[in-house]
């Protein structure tokens, strides 16, 4: 296959996927706009519309150990679409809720349904992709799949007030079957004439050995860590506290806080359109994920430390975390360095767990601090959000310590099979 052929065979394969991921995002983000219509509908506390939303992530993080091995033992092609199915039904189920029980069940069907497809992809990058340009195309993934977190944003809003929220997600399920079916059609797990470096397909026991391989490798623990405190930090504002925040503390409506959740995923799409070029251009992971993180914490630390802020201030300051934060796609960059080819869908599982588990605890425990405010009127006061603030800028200073100390994982060096017996730097 010429250049040209392989070349547009891949955008395909992309696309292909895009279209689930897509899907993916709205899925995780879609509470932050109808946060207020569950709670009213539903009867919903701060606590429990904090275990709803994170219910997506636990499933989500739960499924990643098994899905690295099935990727890495299977291929891409014929394990997602039957994963998918399960999306499919949990957007039905979530459209069709009667209580919380229901919701929480479709939500975390959901979370497995989706959990295969932004792994999947990396699973790809690291076949069809040079080393030096896996952060590039994981940005435009993202930037892809943004599509989704911006129809999470001022369209459900639109939605939710015309016709209700429950027929955003039957289109959801609609749109994740046609993908599904796609995928199976058209993706293919490697290019022409790729050997993968391994010599013989691996037994179970072998793949569970792999695992353990992959929870020794050097430096993984503090990229997880600087990993969990990316796009999880992220998550609490644009897919549950945002929209909340802007409604009871400056006063707007549901489709105000939506057209301002839109800008916050709006910076994160450009975000994750320029930081994977300027990886390349620069040559350096760490000081890009260093300079993100500190503007992240710092944005943080300003929305908490001013009780009055005025309204152009906070979008700004939560537009500035939406663009920063997207330097989870270097992090991501950083963690397939570690791994050689063999692990690399169990080595992207691991980091996928911090990218997606994250929230699955972060949501919950800010539900924990939103609900020890008292609620007048149906409405929160500033200083639970200002808690929240500081919680969140708390995760990111602790990790950012952590990871600070960390050799830098250049994009030139390749990944871990490419360093010639050099310890991944």
């Amino acid at each position: 296959m010429n250049p040209h052929s392989r070349h547009r065979q891949f955008l395909t394969i992309i696309s292909v996927i895009g279209v689930t991921y897509i899907m993916s995002q709205f899925y995780r983000t879609s509470n932050g706009v109808i946060a207020k219509d569950l709670s009213r509908e539903f009867g919903l506390s701060a606590e429990a519309l904090g275990v709803l939303t994170g219910a997506f992530f636990v499933s989500f993080a739960v499924a990643q150990i098994p899905l690295g091995m099935i990727f890495d033992r299977f291929g891409v092609r014929r394990t997602l679409p039957i994963i998918l199915t399960s999306a499919v039904c949990g957007a039905l189920i979530y459209g069709l809720a009667g209580g919380f029980a229901s919701l929480l069940v479709g939500r975390m069907m959901m979370g497995l349904g989706v959990s295969g497809v932004l792994v999947g992809a990396l699973f790809l990058f690291g076949r069809w992709m040079p080393a030096d340009q896996y952060a590039t195309w994981l940005g435009r993934m993202i930037a892809l799949g943004g599509i989704g977190v911006l129809l999470s944003t001022s369209p459900l809003g639109l939605v939710a007030e015309t016709i209700g929220w429950r027929y955003a997600f039957y289109g959801a399920g609609a749109i994740t079957a046609l993908g599904a079916l796609l995928i199976y059609l058209l993706v293919r797990d490697a290019p022409p004439g790729y050997v993968a470096k391994i010599s013989a397909p691996e037994s179970f026991r072998e793949s569970i050995k792999g695992v353990g391989e992959v929870l020794k490798t050097k430096h993984l623990p503090s990229v997880m860590a600087m990993a969990f405190a990316s796009y999880p930090v992220l998550t609490s504002i644009l897919g549950l506290w945002g929209g909340p925040y802007f409604i009871d503390v400056h006063g707007l409506d549901t489709i105000s806080s939506g057209n301002i959740l839109l800008l916050i995923a709006a910076a994160l799409i450009a975000g994750n359109i320029v930081f994977g070029p300027l990886e390349r251009f620069l040559d350096t992971r760490k000081w890009i994920i260093v300079g993100c993180s500190a503007m992240v914490l710092v944005s943080f630390i300003l929305l908490a430390a001013i009780p009055d802020m005025p309204l152009a201030a906070a979008i700004t300051l939560v537009g500035l975390i939406g663009f920063f934060s997207a330097y989870n796609i270097v992090i991501t960059g950083h963690g397939r360095s570690l791994f050689p080819d063999r692990l690399a869908g169990r080595g992207m599982a691991m980091m996928a767990i911090a990218l997606m588990g994250g929230p699955a605890i972060m949501q919950p425990a800010t539900g924990l601090i939103m609900g020890a405010f008292p609620v007048l009127e149906g409405e929160a006061p500033g200083e639970a959000y200002r808690a929240v603030f500081v919680f969140l800028a708390g995760v990111v200073l602790l990790a950012l310590l952590n990871y600070i100390r960390l050799p830098d994982a250049r994009p030139s060096q390749g990944f871990a099979e490419d360093l010639q017996g050099k310890a991944p730097r």
